[in-house]
């Protein structure tokens, strides 16, 4: 039987990859040893699957295993009061954040939404909560409008990832789980005593977890809406990474005061990112790297977004490298999230 193994820092984003991709074998245990998680997978055809499993640092392997009995598969209890058009107008899956889980239903299963939340309380014990998703992401904090379906009653999401723990109100701050992997990643890139600075820092993911992960780093995170700056103070105490510095403000305000300062810039803000190249410039030091995750076209999309950086490297007289771009997601039908890794590289003097 197929399991991924993944060392138990890495765990909780291993099984948020597997269940996106509807890879996680519901029907049989999730299996811990002292440092490895075994995680049991449904299918690992095609090279594009083991090529996400691996590039997530996990271990395709074969060993025995054993049924899950305590828990159901929620599709499957749902086929039992949903018939089948409701079961193919029935969303693929559900967004976990911890002990909240996030569904999206449609007007025609709008009086069945309890139904379905219900299944979900019982198919996973370490789900509470279920809420809907009752408006689009919206404003300058990109946050959501929910409303409470099932279970305990709250809004406030604790969340573990990569040996970090976050908690954070779903309704007043803007978290993806989907760049679980990406975290992990970029923390893998830095050296050892960096500068690294997280503009759009928000509960503080990126920068918590490169702190926690590297002791000598230096850290700064800016942060413009009030609840997630909260929010991200709590988990630098929470995790206990003061080496992390946490701002309330401006981005372009607070890089002038940390002018040259950082070898690394992450700016994980995909609706705006591109309209900051200058205070990644502000931020960065004679030589540094940037991470910057947008949105764009499908097709064409990211020669477009390497044109726009040249251009503005141009502009303002500093040389720039492509190392590495990769589409994070998927974001609508004509639309993805990338990152890409550029090399910022002033002019002596500059």
């Amino acid at each position: 039987m197929h399991y991924i193994k993944i060392p138990i820092k890495k765990a909780e984003s291993m099984k948020t990859l597997l269940l996106r991709n509807a890879l996680l074998d519901r029907k049989r245990k999730v299996i811990r040893s002292t440092r490895y998680v075994y995680f049991p997978v449904i299918s690992i055809a095609g090279a594009k699957t083991k090529k996400l499993i691996e590039g997530a640092s996990g271990a395709i392997i074969d060993r025995e295993g054993t049924a899950r009995t305590e828990t159901a598969d929620y599709k499957g209890m749902l086929s039992a009061v949903l018939d089948a058009d409701e079961m193919k107008d029935l969303t693929s899956g559900y967004d976990l954040l911890g002990n909240i889980a996030i569904i999206d239903v449609s007007d025609k299963l709008a009086d069945k939404e309890a139904v379905i939340a219900k299944a979900i309380l019982a198919s996973n014990k370490s789900i509470t909560t279920v809420i809907a998703k009752a408006g689009a992401v919206s404003g300058i904090y990109r946050v959501r409008r929910f409303r409470y379906i099932s279970g305990k009653r709250t809004y406030i999401a604790t969340y573990r990832e990569n040996g970090s723990v976050f908690v954070f109100d779903v309704r007043k701050t803007f978290f993806s789980n989907r760049l679980s992997y990406e975290r992990s990643r970029i923390n893998a890139l830095v050296k050892k005593a960096e500068h690294v600075a997280v503009p759009f820092a928000g509960v503080g993911p990126f920068a918590i977890e490169i702190a926690k992960a590297h002791p000598d780093a230096k850290v700064i995170a800016i942060e413009l809406n009030k609840d997630a700056y909260d929010s991200m103070v709590k988990n630098i105490k929470l995790n206990k990474t003061g080496s992390v510095k946490a701002y309330l403000g401006d981005v372009k305000r607070i890089a002038k005061r940390h002018a040259s300062w950082a070898d690394r810039v992450v700016m994980p803000t995909p609706k705006t990112s591109m309209d900051f190249l200058d205070e990644a410039l502000v931020l960065s030091k004679r030589v540094s790297t940037v991470h910057i995750y947008l949105f764009c076209d499908a097709e064409g999309g990211i020669q477009k977004a390497k044109k726009a950086i040249r251009a503005h490297a141009k502009a303002n007289s500093y040389g720039v490298r492509f190392n590495n771009v990769r589409v994070v997601r998927p974001y609508s039908k004509d639309e993805i999230e990338i990152v890409i890794d550029y090399t910022i590289r002033k002019k002596e003097g500059a």
